[in-house]
């Protein structure tokens, strides 16, 4: 009985605390993964290549490629930078890439860097990039001068790595079906090129 009026000013005292604490405090928030972020491009001259060397200069790790037509020698010298400071750097071409005038394919074999030929479908119309399994760069946007300069085109680079993932697996799933490409027209156990064809890609 002595004890009663003690306990209820205790009560008191503690609610009030935390409604305080409550109030007063900020409220707390969880470690969450890094926000999607991304940006936009456009050609003609809407500086899409130096976005990709940009990006390619960050790379750490990785870099698989996907190209329908590459021609383009400042893109292919930062795939080649990236690679020689210990990047895995991995390239699928259309059938084309064997015949394209200007075509990257030769001059990424002579470097060793792996290069595959996608002739499994009409047409390997992907234009892909993945750095380090966090960064996709995509769009209309062929790895070439004209896609540049000349034509109509967009370039989109989106940072976020569980879509990243998504691509990684999708080019993988093509690699399995494909062969390394060996140069001068011939794929490992393939057949030799037509005559070298130039379009504006």
């Amino acid at each position: 009985m002595l004890d009663r009026p003690y306990k209820t000013p205790l009560i008191l005292v503690t609610l009030l605390s935390l409604i305080l604490w409550a109030v007063l405090l900020p409220p707390i928030t969880l470690p969450q993964e890094n926000p999607t972020t991304w940006e936009v491009y456009f050609s003609p001259r809407g500086e899409c290549t130096s976005a990709i060397i940009k990006e390619l200069k960050k790379a750490n790790n990785s870099v698989l490629v996907q190209a329908y037509s590459f021609t383009s020698a400042p893109i292919a010298e930062a795939l080649l930078n990236a690679f020689n400071r210990g990047v895995k750097v991995e390239v699928i071409l259309d059938k084309r890439g064997k015949t394209e005038k200007d075509s990257k394919a030769t001059f990424f074999i002579d470097k060793e860097i792996p290069v595959m030929i996608d002739d499994k479908h009409a047409k390997a119309h992907n234009k892909v990039m993945v750095i380090d399994r966090e960064t996709v760069i995509t769009g209309s946007f062929n790895l070439s001068e004209a896609a540049e300069t000349r034509n109509a085109e967009n370039l989109l680079i989106i940072h976020d790595r569980k879509l990243a993932e998504k691509y990684v697996k999708n080019w993988h799933e093509h690699a399995q079906h494909l062969k390394l490409y060996v140069g001068s027209g011939v794929t490992k156990g393939g057949q030799v090129s037509q005559e070298l064809v130039q379009e504006n890609f």
